[in-house]
């Protein structure tokens, strides 16, 4: 099983991965389901770090200013994920905001990866066990992400055939 640290920096490359594949897609729908994706990582990985990792942290060793930096980042994060979430794939702002995301995130991955992660591992704190609870607690909420989602387009999938239906009858 791997460590907490480990479980963070893995879901760091993830989102980077998926930085990459943003720029490389062409089209708009295709962006825009990226940043969907990106969205849902970042929000479960911040919460994980919130729930779980950041309190671990604070009571094993304090760190009090590198974790408040951190979570007002996470809230950064969360501001411009809000800003996201209300836009289309075609909308021109989209890659703009989302540039904005990817630095907000690269800056609190280098700070996280360069100060906090190290002074972690370097301490007595169980990772191991914090790196189950993480994998645990990932599951719960991609299965509440992915319920959620799923109702979401089941709702707009039954708003665009009753609206084909009332302009079926009216013809």
């Amino acid at each position: 099983m791997p460590s907490a640290t480990q479980l963070i920096r893995r879901d760091h490359k993830k989102v980077e991965g998926l930085f990459d594949k943003f720029e490389q897609t062409k089209k708009a729908d295709g962006k825009k389901r990226i940043v969907d994706q990106v969205i849902q990582e970042i929000e479960i990985h911040a919460k994980l770090e919130e729930e779980i990792f950041y309190p671990a942290v604070r009571k094993q060793l304090g760190e009090e200013d590198l974790l408040d930096e951190a979570k007002q980042e996470h809230q950064q994060a969360k501001e411009i994920i809000s800003e996201l979430k209300k836009m289309r794939g075609d909308d021109g702002e989209l890659e703009d905001k989302f540039s904005e995301l990817v630095e907000c995130i690269k800056h609190h991955v280098e700070e996280e990866e360069g100060e906090l992660l190290p002074k972690v591992e370097a301490s007595e704190m169980d990772l191991a066990e914090i790196g189950e609870e993480f994998t645990e607690r990932k599951e719960e909420l991609t299965a509440q992400m992915k319920a959620k989602s799923s109702k979401a387009t089941t709702g707009r999938k039954a708003a665009k055939s009753s609206g084909r239906r009332k302009s079926g009858r009216a013809a």
